[in-house]
């Protein structure tokens, strides 16, 4: 499959622009914005659906806090209303889990960036199974225990259905390798701009990513902005090592900005950037992300649809997590 479409664009609105509308249309700013992603992922799913072949697997790659899950979830939607089934595998599923043997860190702290961090034979069984037999006992990973779940459940899947394959390394070869490639789609998705106020810039790519999971770990996963910082050097180490190597290879690109969302996420971050003390290491981070927020009008989060991607990481959207 050597198709490539690229479904990014980037939106030119600029601070000044966002926090206008932010204070005076608020409600018009934000659909303005979930429709345009939303076409996108639709354009993607008719791409997808168009397709003449028996089972096809799209794997879904970016770093961490991309949204992976919710496109994933969207685009399942999506090719629904166009008759197909869909199965949608999460990579994570396949964590070794604390229980288990698995890569480490020189600070003897557990490895989960790299792929190997995943159960290897099990995911390549399991995926292999799917796609040739059309059916396979899949683990679950509970994030709160990290540890499997002692069950698997059994998935099966139809002759034309599309399986969505989500991860940090769904376009690692060690992955993919094992999977009929005529039959495979790679999409990679991020946060691919950044916000820019005149000439410079006012929030960063990554910095938004950060921003995302912070939010995100406190309200699904219990955990404090510390910690996240904590982790969020190894994680960007991870992304450079194992993830943007692969990006290259992807058929499709997806850039999942929404350029509202500093504004929707100002009120929780910074409640919770406030925690982090000067004793802390991450204090001066903290700060900074702080003084870049500080640029951006409040915007309710109460505004965002039930069935946009911020709700991956706000909490009280329609889809699973």
């Amino acid at each position: 499959m050597k198709t490539f479409v690229d479904y990014y664009i980037k939106y030119t609105e600029r601070l000044r622009e966002i926090n206008d509308a932010a204070l005076n249309s608020p409600t018009e700013l934000i659909a303005q914005m979930e429709q345009q992603f939303r076409k996108r992922v639709t354009e993607i799913a008719e791409f997808i659906a168009g397709l003449d072949y028996g089972h096809k697997i799209l794997m879904v790659a970016g770093p961490s806090a991309s949204g992976k899950t919710t496109t994933a979830s969207i685009l399942s939607e999506q090719l629904r209303m166009s008759g197909i089934g869909v199965l949608q595998v999460s990579l994570d599923d396949f964590f070794l889990g604390s229980d288990r043997p698995g890569p480490m860190l020189p600070d003897g702290t557990r490895d989960y960036e790299t792929v190997h961090a995943l159960d290897i034979e099990l995911m390549q069984k399991c995926l292999l199974e799917l796609i040739v037999q059309g059916e396979a006992l899949m683990p679950d990973f509970n994030f709160q225990t990290t540890r499997r779940e002692a069950q698997h459940r059994h998935v099966t899947i139809g002759k034309n259905d599309v399986v969505i394959v989500e991860g940090i390394h769904a376009l690692n070869p060690i992955v993919t390798d094992c999977l009929p490639d005529k039959q495979m789609l790679k999409m990679y998705i991020s946060v691919k701009q950044d916000i820019k106020d005149r000439d410079r810039v006012a929030i960063e790519p990554r910095d938004i990513r950060l921003i995302r999971r912070i939010v995100r770990d406190f309200k699904f996963r219990a955990s404090s902005a510390e910690r996240t910082f904590g982790m969020w050097k190894q994680v960007c180490i991870g992304e450079d090592k194992y993830i943007a190597p692969y990006k290259r290879l992807a058929n499709i690109t997806l850039n999942t900005i929404h350029i509202y969302e500093p504004n929707i996420f100002k009120p929780t971050i910074l409640k919770l950037l406030s925690d982090i003390t000067e004793s802390s290491l991450h204090f001066n981070h903290a700060q900074d992300l702080i003084q870049k927020l500080g640029a951006f009008e409040e915007i309710d989060d109460k505004l965002i649809p039930k069935n946009s991607l911020i709700r991956e990481f706000i909490g009280d959207g329609i889809y699973e997590y």
